[in-house]
């Protein structure tokens, strides 16, 4: 592995990705996170186009970490590491354009983006685009496809997905009902953490 050290010198002599990964350093593996100065690094390789800065730079404008808090910042950041296929920045985008924060509101947009988070196997963008073509939001209420989705994100362990999914099973919703493979993903759900799915398992017995 390259020393902090080398690593410094190359992000000094201009090298987006040593610039990132130092820049990585300093705010995830030590007691005391630099993030002020984490975040210059991650500016200097992200308008270099580093795809991983832009997305780090993104949260450092989201999450007042080294920045001022700026929304409208961050969902630029997260477009312009969107675009280079960076999944959690398009899932971030997804929830900027759902919820109109730093963007304005477009369900469109947003559909378009948990669309292609979840291809790229972001877990919580393929819960979010089934639970919208579930209840139909954004887009025309396909359970049959909401399933599809809860599956792959259930199958990742996401707790929500699997309670969803088990909903599903239990109410034939894009499958056919089955309360063996219901109480199946209860289970599941329960194991990481849901309560309500806890709660529906005693009922069950």
């Amino acid at each position: 592995m390259i020393t902090t050290r080398a690593l410094e010198k190359l992000a000094k002599a201009g090298y987006p990705d040593a610039q990132f990964r130092l820049a990585y350093r300093l705010v995830y593996n030590r007691r005391r996170p630099n993030w002020k100065f984490a975040a210059v690094l991650f500016r200097l390789a992200a308008l270099r186009g580093h795809g991983r800065a832009q997305f780090y730079l993104g949260t450092c404008f989201d999450f007042a970490r080294g920045q001022k808090k700026d929304r409208r910042k961050a969902m630029d950041w997260y477009a312009k590491a969107a675009i280079q296929g960076h999944p959690e920045a398009q899932y971030n985008l997804a929830l900027g354009y759902r919820d109109g924060i730093g963007r304005r509101k477009n369900l469109k947009a947003a559909l378009y983006w948990l669309n292609k988070a979840a291809k790229r196997d972001d877990v919580e963008a393929q819960r979010d685009l089934g639970y919208c073509l579930h209840e139909g939001i954004g887009v025309r209420k396909n359970c049959v496809l909401a399933v599809k989705w809860y599956r792959r994100a259930a199958r990742q362990g996401d707790a929500k997905a699997q309670w969803n999914l088990a909903l599903c099973y239990r109410h034939g919703d894009g499958v056919r009902r089955n309360l063996r493979i219901a109480k199946h993903w209860f289970e599941r759900a329960a194991a990481n953490g849901h309560s309500q799915a806890r709660r529906i398992l005693r009922e069950l017995g």
